[in-house]
């Protein structure tokens, strides 16, 4: 208790000042009514004693009087990325905040968030925002203890105990701060309802978990969802499932009754929804069956992550109508750009490609867009060139890491598949190992080409002997492309002409392929400009299987290549976009030649082609060349996918 004489100056104080309590810390008021106290009482003061007063009284006491509603000076809002990094200061909770102010350990957070969060805030700035976000901040209650069996085995129970720390009030595993776009695609999906399942299928490695675990992270602390409303499953590492008949529905059922004691169908008639985020669930035997009765019979949001490729769009038929897919790759340069914290490089993204792309001022606006970020784009395309788009890549920029970063990619991305998936796909259990590294190896070299699986059966006779078949080597080829490890883009079928060419090998990423190879091409017109002729030769065909990857994950886009004719020339790239068709040749070397455009012209000047004009990448020259051809960089490309 305070002394009377105490109380009853602090209130004084109170109720002539026009700020709020709350709003005094790192204010000249508080320094006014710090030195008016010290006046009254002849009581020198620090100013943390002085604020816990002022906080306790007021809080306590009261201002006493009919002061009416003060308003506190306007500070800056935080967005909810920095919202959520205030929360990590605060693992407990932000509910003991009034013994912040002046303080060292006040001092020591208002400088460890302006360092994660490049936000610059006065004291009372930051002081402000902790005292918005402690609203948000609670600290949570266990569900339970341990979590009762309830007719599951007991690995599995813990299992899911330990992997849904939030049911005992335990902190998530420390989750990427850096939020892909894919990110902000997911809580859309979210908030429409688009369907009731979102799938997001990716190669390994691309970050597919971690977006689940931040979607969780946005869920418990941002919109203050329920601990007991998430589940979160991880198909590849729970134990014992072949003990149970039907997997899915058995977790669920134990979910309904341990967890959130009630069904799910009541929590959301009481309009609360319920999140179930199953990673690599297509694992399963007969997953697809297991879910659509599910999402037929639960009304929850059901979030579906996977890197196989094959075992989801598989699935698919069982989910017709039910699954919106997101398509999930290696990082964008504008996201290369805001993990290494290089600067503001903006997307041009458009919701429709098929419509945008079919139109000259697109490209001429991406030109525009990608010169006004040029010097940001440069360092982005740069890192790219060096490293990839491989999220482990960019994470931390350590001198001489190269080759210690291109092993983990052999062994995480390119083992993994190889070594687990062909086990689980059934009729392809029989595929050996050593022909799909084989022909993942020869691929890699002809990354950007076609090639026949009969090429490919007698190069990998010689290695590994005679009697490799071409049908063996095509369902290797097929399982690298369900796998996402490829894409395979189809040589054209125009005016109903069939062709016998063979499709155009695109990786999913070129590091992986100088990692695989232990070789290194790079990408970067500065340091092609003293590489040897085959070096930038093989850098323009790894230009085109990069962009051919991306196109082809772009939903809206047909991505197809146009051979050589009579009296026509090899198309790389022909899109088609509804009833329009764009052309796209890859000159990727120093020196623009305005008769590189040639085969362009010559396709767009056809009528039965409706192609009104062709788009020619190269390393830096931009703009309209020709009548009918637009020269984009592959950089700037790069930015509208």
């Amino acid at each position: 208790m305070y002394p009377v004489s105490v109380k009853e100056a602090i209130q004084k104080l109170l109720v002539t000042s026009p700020v709020p309590r709350d709003a005094l810390p790192y204010t000249p008021e508080f320094e006014r009514l710090k030195k008016l106290y010290v006046g009254q009482t002849h009581v020198a003061i620090g100013d943390h004693d002085f604020w816990q007063l002022l906080s306790k009284i007021g809080k306590y006491g009261g201002a006493g009087g009919k002061t009416g509603r003060k308003s506190a000076p306007a500070t800056k809002s935080l967005t909810t990325v920095q919202q959520l990094e205030m929360l990590r200061l605060f693992p407990d909770g932000i509910g003991q905040r009034d013994n912040l102010p002046y303080t060292k350990q006040f001092d020591d957070l208002h400088k460890q968030f302006a360092k994660l969060t490049g936000l610059r805030l006065t004291s009372h700035e930051f002081w402000r925002a902790t005292s918005r976000v402690a609203k948000l901040s609670r600290k949570p209650k266990p569900l339970f203890e341990t979590a009762p069996l309830g007719g599951l085995p007991l690995d599995i129970v813990q299992f899911l105990e330990r992997t849904n720390p939030w049911w005992r009030a335990q902190p998530l595993p420390t989750v990427e701060r850096y939020r892909r776009s894919a990110f902000d695609d997911v809580l859309q999906r979210i908030d429409s309802r688009i369907a009731p399942v979102v799938a997001m299928r990716g190669p390994r490695q691309v970050g597919k978990t971690t977006i689940q675990l931040q979607l969780i992270e946005e869920l418990l602390l941002i919109r203050h969802v329920n601990p007991a409303h998430i589940i979160r499953v991880q198909f590849d590492d729970t134990p014992s499932l072949g003990l149970l008949a039907n997997p899915i529905e058995a977790i669920v059922r134990w979910y309904e009754d341990n967890v959130l004691h009630g069904t799910i169908n009541a929590s959301a008639a009481r309009g609360d929804r319920v999140y179930l985020l199953f990673d690599e669930v297509q694992n399963l035997a007969g997953w697809s069956s297991q879910l659509k009765h599910l999402v037929d019979n639960v009304d929850a949001f059901t979030l579906v992550t996977g890197s196989s490729a094959l075992k989801i769009s598989r699935g698919q038929d069982n989910l017709a109508g039910r699954l919106s897919t997101i398509e999930l790759g290696p990082f964008h340069l504008s996201e290369i750009a805001g993990v290494r914290k290089l600067g503001s490089l903006p997307r041009f993204h458009c919701p429709d490609a098929r419509d945008a792309w079919s139109r000259p001022e697109f490209w001429l606006d991406l030109i525009s867009h990608s010169q006004k970020h040029s010097k940001i784009l440069k360092k982005s395309f740069s890192r790219f060139s060096d490293l990839g788009g491989y999220p482990v890549c960019h994470k931390n920029d350590i001198e001489g890491a190269t080759t210690v970063l291109a092993g983990q990619l052999v062994e995480d991305v390119v083992n993994k598949s190889i070594e687990n998936d062909p086990l689980r796909i059934g009729s392809r259990g029989h595929l050996d190992r050593r022909m799909i590294r084989e022909v993942f190896r020869l691929l890699c070299r002809y990354a950007g080409q076609g090639v026949t699986p009969r090429v490919l059966s007698q190069e990998i006779g010689a290695v590994l002997g005679a009697g490799i078949k071409e049908s063996s080597v095509a369902e290797a080829v097929d399982f690298l492309n369900e796998s996402l490890l490829i894409r395979l883009v189809p040589p054209a079928e125009l005016l109903q002409r069939k062709q016998s060419n063979p499709p155009r090998i695109c990786l999913c990423d070129h590091f992986v392929r100088n990692a695989w190879l232990q070789e290194n091409i790079p990408l970067d017109p500065d340091r092609l400009a003293t590489a040897t002729q085959a070096v930038s030769g093989m850098a323009g065909h790894l230009i085109e299987s990069v962009l051919g990857y991306q196109m082809c994950s772009i939903p809206t886009l047909e991505v197809a290549w146009n051979p050589a004719r009579a009296n026509e020339s090899e198309i790389d790239f022909l899109l088609t976009l509804g009833l329009k068709r764009v052309p796209i040749e890859i000159k990727y070397h120093a020196n623009f030649d305005v008769r590189d455009i040639a085969a362009l012209e010559a396709f767009c000047t056809k009528p039965h082609y409706n192609a009104k004009f062709g788009l020619i990448v190269t390393q830096t020259h931009a703009g309209k060349v020709g009548e009918r051809t637009i020269a984009v960089p592959a950089s700037a490309l790069l930015l509208a996918m």
